[in-house]
């Protein structure tokens, strides 16, 4: 949009980024953009050093932070330096299931797991807002034991409490910061020295500037594309390459660790190394090779309606009258990954033609003109960045 803007201005445009996607590198590779590096930090403070943690040796049950973790973690703390411990997942616990019956615990309305909340002792829906309380009667007249699978910032917390009870912990989450004072109450503690060691999801990433943060700990460094979407591996670079961004900005010995479960994938070193553009690189030729953007166009379709039935239905159909346009693929239809929202069933097509190919506009029409069943809801996404 800024972009278009800029054009129809006949104005200048600057985008600004710590990792361009990889759209952007495309067009700066074809000197389309002009490209300008910052090369050095505010001051000449260095980048922070990395360490990698292997989870899969010495993985204690029931814990998350390692022993190597919790050691280095103590030399910043004696320092009176502030510790970070990152983790991309609110509430306490993603996953419930009871031991005994095998009951899950997953949302009414969503195809989605509820995740326990322990602060409002309750399981919630990220995608509806869903609520419901985890008691529930088992097999035998009795009580499910339900048995919490995973980490989230709040478990995080309670093992971090734990470990370093002297220090004054906080949870920067968007569930502990919904009013203007909260915000305000803890940058005031945050910046006044009052916060020892802060538990953030990805909300801490976004530009925040924390003169005491030396230390960060990424508790699950995740690395795997989960399949459906070809952004997930650009979008976690992005995302450590940011995070790392917030230690060390008033310090030259600052420290990042990677506590994961695949520490020899690839990214992970490109990240290491600080040489994100080598991911870039073999991005783009992963991209050309397999005919996905910017080496062509994709549009998503998702088809909802009340009845799983009717949602597959009217996609096939819709599939039936977009087979007619010639050089446009048509894929699908298929389950949406995640296949029902908000009580609505979704079905999903995805459209790929050339770029050079101007199909847009006919695609457009022939949407346009489909007399389609007012029982289900058509969602058409152009260039696609989430694919759930």
């Amino acid at each position: 949009m800024a972009i278009s803007r800029a054009s129809f201005e006949k104005i200048p445009i600057h985008l600004i980024t710590s990792i361009p996607s990889v759209e952007t590198f495309n067009n700066i590779q074809n000197k389309k953009f002009r490209h300008f590096k910052i090369l050095k930090r505010y001051n000449d403070f260095p980048l922070p050093k990395t360490k990698i943690i292997n989870l899969n040796i010495k993985k204690v049950k029931d814990h998350f932070i390692s022993e190597e973790t919790i050691g280095m973690v103590k030399s910043f703390l004696d320092r009176n330096e502030q510790v970070l411990f990152f983790l991309n997942r609110r509430g306490y616990a993603p996953y419930l299931i009871c031991k005994n019956c095998g009951y899950k615990q997953i949302c009414s309305n969503c195809s989605m797991y509820l995740t326990f909340h322990k602060t409002r002792k309750k399981a919630i829906c990220h995608h509806c807002s869903f609520e419901k309380e985890i008691h529930r009667n088992c097999k035998e007249n009795k009580k499910c034991e339900f048995i919490m699978y995973g980490p989230g910032v709040e478990k995080i917390y309670d093992e971090v409490c734990k470990i370093f009870p002297s220090n004054r912990v906080e949870i920067f989450s968007s569930d502990y910061m919904r009013k203007k004072d909260q915000i305000k109450s803890l940058f005031s503690k945050i910046n006044n020295n009052k916060v020892d060691i802060l538990i953030g999801t990805q909300m801490i990433s976004k530009g925040f500037n924390f003169p005491k943060l030396n230390c960060i700990v990424v508790v699950d460094a995740d690395f795997s594309g989960r399949g459906y979407d070809l952004r997930t591996t650009e979008k976690n670079i992005q995302l450590y390459h940011q995070l790392s961004g917030r230690a060390g900005r008033f310090s030259k010995g600052s420290l990042i660790i990677y506590q994961t479960l695949s520490p020899e994938d690839k990214t992970l070193d490109n990240i290491i190394k600080n040489d994100p553009e080598k991911f870039l690189d073999n991005e783009l030729i992963l991209r050309k090779k397999n005919k996905l953007p910017p080496f062509s166009r994709l549009i998503a379709i998702i088809i909802s309606s009340n009845k799983k039935e009717l949602s597959y239905q009217g996609a096939k159909e819709i599939k039936n009258k977009l087979t007619m346009l010639r050089s446009l693929e048509v894929m699908g239809p298929v389950e949406s990954p995640i296949s029902k929202i908000k009580k609505k069933y979704r079905s999903r097509l995805l459209l790929r033609f050339k770029k050079s190919e101007l199909l847009q506009k006919k695609i457009a029409n022939l949407l346009e003109n489909l007399k389609i069943s007012p029982k289900i809801k058509l969602t058409v996404d152009v260039d696609p960045v989430n694919f759930t």
